[in-house]
């Protein structure tokens, strides 16, 4: 019996092992956090997106909306400039209030430098402004593309949901569907939550007192 019961703890130990081996490759890996810049051709992006760049600010319709993304809990910048050429004449550089990044105004430009649909900081805020009265909202999908980020049913970036998962939300709740399509109405809070959510999910955001 003593000698039956050595044979076996080998055996039990190389089991647990096995199955500690498989426990781990079962678990997932945490993702790699990812740089998304503003892109260097916002104008060419602009009017890939359907826009039709001005050489300046008009707000006839003027809307705000705001968008966070995560991955794996944690909150990837909207960068300041999207949707603005930054390196134009016309634009001016300013710090943020709290000195940690740049804020773009546009002035008159010497030529189209800006799209309706862009950020001026890194808050989050997507500004659409047009000359056109009561112009349809733009699309999620459509500011996406002036980031230069994929973003359809399938993927964000390079993140897929075939291996990872992806969820987005507005005020709060869940939807379904491509999320390109979501209309940037006013005053939404929309979060794209890729992998790991947060410990909270984003409802609201407190835009500025008469900020529409």
């Amino acid at each position: 019996m003593r000698g039956a019961g050595s044979r076996s703890a080998p055996r039990a130990a190389f089991l647990i092992l096995s199955l500690s081996l498989a426990l781990s490759a079962c678990s997932s890996a945490p993702l790699t956090q990812p740089t998304w810049p503003a892109p260097s051709d916002p104008m060419g992006l602009a009017r890939k997106a359907g826009f039709e760049p001005t050489n300046r600010e008009f707000l006839i319709t003027h809307t705000h909306d705001h968008l966070d993304v995560f991955v794996d809990g944690k909150h990837v910048p909207v960068p300041a400039g999207i949707g603005i050429d930054t390196k134009s004449e016309g634009v001016e550089e300013q710090p943020t209030s709290d000195g940690t990044g740049k804020d773009y105004q546009v002035n008159v430009c010497p030529s189209a430098c800006l799209s309706e649909l862009h950020t001026h900081d890194p808050d989050g805020i997507v500004h659409s402004e047009s000359k056109v009265p009561n112009q349809k909202p733009a699309r999620l999908g459509q500011f996406f593309t002036e980031w230069g980020v994929r973003l359809d049913d399938q993927c964000v970036a390079e993140f897929c949901s075939s291996n990872t998962q992806i969820a987005v939300y507005v005020n709060g709740q869940k939807v379904s569907g491509n999320p390109a399509d979501i209309e940037l109405t006013t005053h939404l809070e929309i979060a794209v939550v890729i992998g790991k959510p947060p410990d909270q999910i984003p409802s609201s955001w407190d835009f500025l007192e008469g900020q529409p």
